[in-house]
């Protein structure tokens, strides 16, 4: 048995959901999970959660504030006093391995313990080589892998799930495809005649202008009210009930989001995707869902309705090739983890490449 430090970004569901299908399909080893926010309130009713600032700032208005996520990075950096408090409760747990799911904070405990550590999530995507992106995005791309670089350098490996793969892929990278949570393996696919829309943050009044416009009952999630406006119906995210109505969607609308994106791809649903305007890794979704041919991205900070009509004429062609794909890396995910936490436990160390 394994005991695995886990620290969870505590900014968006994907992470946290993440951790706990991990932590579900290993139940003979101990976790202990470092978080806050939305990681650490989808963890802590079946696991043990302690509360760590993660290094960040949740997108307004549909845009990532770069000032806040920076400030907050070197607050957190300078704020021992969380770490102090940490030291005794990891050292009676004396953990063999570190899990980071883009939480550096954790990274910088296990080194000091002296445990194999790694990465694993999707952001270190960025890491890899992408050379036809639009030279602004390669510019914010930029800031991003110095962003990995500065916070997550000292990891071992970096575990890097994703629906696309890169050109080219950095030493250190280890690409799997999407981790799926059981629930969505276990959906039923279907098309009911609605849409599913979905925004983890806050948006601009001109998205659910455009979905009014949508010939099509849209099922709206994110803006946690719960009213039927026209051709708008919005519900609360009740896990089992989204996922119902995403499975038996004709296609989705959302922010760029990986986790979501996947689960889409899995259940054969195509997606017109808004990026978040200043997050790069967002825009990386969108620029690879649209070369892939798996839908459209909406790039501009209104939504197009040519680009929307565009999408729609083409949505037969999108299923057909989103069909022709693998979207669930489980099993691959879970052997890789399974070797790692088996020669930590018996000597402390990473497996043999």
């Amino acid at each position: 048995m394994a005991r695995i430090l886990y620290g969870v970004h505590g900014i968006g569901h994907g992470h946290g959901m993440r951790a706990l299908t991990i932590a579900r399909a290993f139940k003979d080893h101990q976790f202990l999970f470092l978080s806050d926010g939305d990681g650490q309130k989808l963890l802590e009713h079946d696991y043990q959660v302690e509360q760590i600032p993660t290094s960040g700032s949740p997108a307004y208005n549909h845009a990532m504030p770069y000032s806040r996520a920076v400030s907050s990075f070197f607050k957190n950096r300078s704020d021992k006093s969380a770490r102090v408090h940490l030291k005794k409760i990891i050292g009676q747990f004396s953990p063999d391995l570190c899990i980071c799911d883009y939480h550096d904070a954790s990274l910088a405990i296990g080194k000091t313990l002296g445990i194999p550590c790694i990465t694993l999530d999707h952001q270190h995507v960025a890491l890899a080589k992408h050379p036809n992106l639009p030279w602004l995005r390669k510019m914010e791309l930029a800031l991003m892998k110095i962003a990995c670089s500065i916070q997550f350098r000292a990891a071992d490996q970096h575990a890097v799930i994703s629906f696309f793969r890169p050109d080219s892929v950095a030493k250190k990278l280890k690409l799997f495809q999407p981790l799926l949570r059981s629930e969505v393996v276990e959906q039923s696919v279907s098309r009911r005649g609605h849409v599913l829309a979905y925004h983890g943050y806050s948006t601009t009044r001109h998205f659910y202008a455009f979905l009014a416009r949508l010939p099509y009952p849209v099922i709206c999630y994110g803006a946690d009210r719960e009213e039927k406006n026209g051709n708008l119906w919005f519900k609360r995210k009740r896990t089992h009930e989204f996922l119902n109505d995403l499975a038996s969607a004709e296609f989705v609308i959302s922010s760029a989001g990986h986790s979501l994106l996947s689960e889409s791809l899995y259940l054969n649903k195509p997606i017109m995707a808004f990026p978040i305007r200043n997050a790069a890794e967002q825009y990386l979704n969108g620029f690879y869902l649209e070369k892939l041919g798996y839908g459209l991205m909406n790039d501009a900070f209104a939504p197009s309705w040519s680009r929307f009509e565009r999408f729609q004429k083409n949505l037969d062609q999108y299923r057909e090739t989103i069909a022709k794909n693998q979207f669930n890396g489980n099993q691959e995910i879970f052997r890789y983890l399974d070797q790692l936490f088996s020669a930590s436990a018996r000597n402390g160390g990473m497996p043999s490449p």
